[in-house]
């Protein structure tokens, strides 16, 4: 491969590339535990007795196999009702999102949502959701606990139902679950939860935490356990395999990792905020704050909507020197190190634009953006007079802050680099690209300046026997 042909390939994808794109893909799934008659129930109660006649069937796609069956049975049970189905098959950010978007193409009225959801409050339409009902042998999940007894004297016990075995929550349970651990305090908790308040905005005990997650080590989990903290480590009990394994979120190379981006996105003099969703509440809202924060620094943004982010998509962007993605609380942590800048989440511009995060640790990390805005449990107030004036870079050594402006405009943008104490030498750093450095303005229309063409007859037909042929 040539040079230019290796250059070429890092700002577009491959023609294959939607072909070969690995799927969202799960545990694997039967219709049987998707569709059964507590979701063929709830389906038509919820349609009935709202009068819902444009109803959209929202799949993952590990779940799209069985997404024909499940229409045709829909139709059969509301066959007495003029209601029209339509399935969602490819969603425009992420299958845990609603796909308002695509739902308003057939003037859908409302969306039956199947699979894993991240739960976020939809603005247009009116949403069900339907979660998979798994096998769990509980009395093997009682004995892999047995070991967690002696740790759990004394302290508070969160346990935590993926979306494939909330179907076991209930008093029961919780019973069986305290007589196994003897905790002082024993949580039972959904997750997603099933009103739209996250269960972590709980008020709880001062007593140390053990967590424990009943479903896989998946997206869901990595969500929870960096919001929820636990006394030391969380526990991971999979009901599809009967394995139980412990886990810490939180370590050590994973927070300087994600310092690291905090750092750069202060650094960047080019914001990209990216906005994955256009459903989640409050969106707009928190562009909004990101581009306040931002000016009071100093910093340009360019808002950006791309549908499912990759690195080719992205690549195209070089004046942009970190990307901020709004998205759920479930589609916004991308450390991939195939991406040529960093992206970062709201929380973490949050607390590089944001002075009054300065030396502070948060408790747990913030996935829903909601949580930053003035109604939210980690809301901070943004005053760009915080700013400091004198703020060095952890990366590159340079100034940055208020104090940019100033230097900026005396027209010598190498004053604002540091003199090392060795050579006394200044340092240099990469700007990047802007609009105006680029060569390349686009297309000169000449207008007034070329001779009109001519109107001639244009091709008709199809392809494989156009009418002049």
């Amino acid at each position: 491969m040539t040079s230019s042909e290796t250059s070429a390939s890092a700002f577009s994808s491959s023609d294959t590339a939607a072909l070969e794109r690995q799927a969202e893909v799960e545990q694997p799934v039967t219709l049987e535990q998707i569709w059964n008659e507590n979701h063929r129930r709830s389906s038509v109660d919820w349609i009935s007795k709202s009068g819902y006649k444009r109803v959209c069937l929202q799949f993952p796609d590990d779940y799209l196999p069985h997404s024909n069956a499940i229409s045709v049975g829909l139709k059969e049970l509301l066959a007495t009702e003029d209601v029209k189905v339509f399935i969602l098959a490819d969603t425009t950010y992420g299958s845990c999102c609603v796909d308002e978007i695509a739902a308003a193409h057939v003037d859908a009225d409302s969306v039956i949502h199947f699979g894993n959801a991240c739960r976020s409050r939809a603005s247009r339409l009116p949403v069900l959701y339907l979660y998979p009902e798994l096998p769990l042998d509980v009395n093997v999940l009682l004995g892999k606990l047995q070991g967690l007894r002696a740790e759990s004297k004394d302290r508070q016990v969160c346990v935590y139902l993926d979306i494939g075995y909330q179907h076991v929550y209930g008093e029961q349970l919780k019973k069986q679950l305290s007589e196994v651990l003897e905790p002082k305090e024993l949580l039972l908790e959904l997750f997603p939860p099933i009103e739209a308040e996250s269960t972590t905005t709980k008020e709880t005990t001062n007593l140390e935490r053990i967590c424990i997650f009943i479903g896989a080590d998946n997206q869901r989990f990595a969500n929870l356990s960096l919001t929820a903290p636990a006394a030391v480590q969380w526990h991971i009990y999979d009901g599809s395999s009967d394995s139980f394994s412990s886990k810490n979120p939180l370590t050590a190379q994973f927070i300087r990792r994600r310092y690291f981006h905090i750092e750069k996105c202060k650094d960047a003099q080019t914001l990209g905020l990216i906005v994955a969703t256009l459903s989640a509440e409050g969106y707009l809202d928190v562009v909004t704050r990101l581009q306040t924060m931002a000016k009071g620094r100093g910093i340009k943004t360019q808002l950006i909507s791309v549908g499912r982010i990759n690195p080719a998509k992205l690549a195209n962007f070089l004046e942009i020197d970190c990307f901020v993605l709004i998205g759920c609380p479930f589609n916004n942590m991308y450390d991939s190190k195939e991406y040529y800048k960093p992206i970062v989440s709201v929380f973490e511009a949050e607390m590089a634009l944001n002075p009054a995060w300065h030396m502070r640790y948060p408790e747990a990390y913030v996935t829903d953006f909601k949580q930053l805005l003035p109604e939210g449990r980690s809301f901070l107030p943004f005053d760009a007079a915080d700013i400091p004036e004198n703020d060095v870079s952890l990366v590159s050594g340079r100034l940055r802050g208020v104090v940019n402006d100033s230097l900026e405009t005396a027209g010598d943008p190498a004053s604002l680099a540091l003199a090392t104490q060795a050579k006394m030498a200044l340092m240099t750093t990469d700007t990047g690209l802007s609009f105006e450095d680029r060569t390349w303005q686009g297309l000169d229309p000449a207008l007034g300046q070329t001779e009109p063409a001519k109107l001639q007859q244009g091709l008709s037909g199809i392809p494989i026997n156009y009418s002049h042929q």
